[in-house]
């Protein structure tokens, strides 16, 4: 009887492989990604947003904006509504921490809410332009990012 030992998975880093070999995201990881985002916002929408969610959404909106930064420099053009979408939810970040902070609640206000919304239009467009691992790469900064945002707050 012949065995087969499966090896376990590990990741690969592709930062090292030239950009047009670099994989992006598709098929059910591109709705994946989608539907984070959406239910994050949801999640503060309805009340049910914690410290997990806050931080899962600042993330969110760091990953899309230095994804946005990526494909700029990749030569994709970005119209001003798009780029000031995102730049407004990353502004709203200090007024959201400062409440939580205070109050133990993770939560936007109405107007910060809209602007999640706005900005979570231009993510789902972001998303799917994703190419030459363009994505990973902005997770990846947006994850050092964050830690270092954790040490501070």
């Amino acid at each position: 009887m012949i065995r087969f030992h499966m090896a376990q998975r590990q990741p690969v880093n592709t930062s090292n492989l030239p950009k047009f070999w670099r994989p992006k995201v598709v098929g059910a990881q591109l709705r994946d990604c989608q539907i984070v985002h959406r239910d994050l916002v949801s999640r503060f929408a309805d009340g049910t947003a914690d410290r997990e969610s806050l931080w899962d959404w600042m993330e969110t909106g760091f990953t899309y904006s230095q994804m946005m930064r990526l494909l700029h420099e990749d030569g994709e053009q970005f119209t001003p509504e798009a780029e000031a979408a995102l730049v407004r939810q990353l502004d709203t970040y200090p007024a959201v921490c400062a409440r939580y902070r205070k109050t133990g609640r993770a939560g936007l206000s109405g107007a910060e809410l809209q602007i999640a919304l706005n900005a979570a239009d231009v993510m789902d467009a972001l998303i799917a332009m994703d190419r030459h691992g363009i994505a990973d790469r902005a997770a990846l900064w947006s994850t050092r990012q964050m830690e270092t945002l954790r040490r501070l707050i």
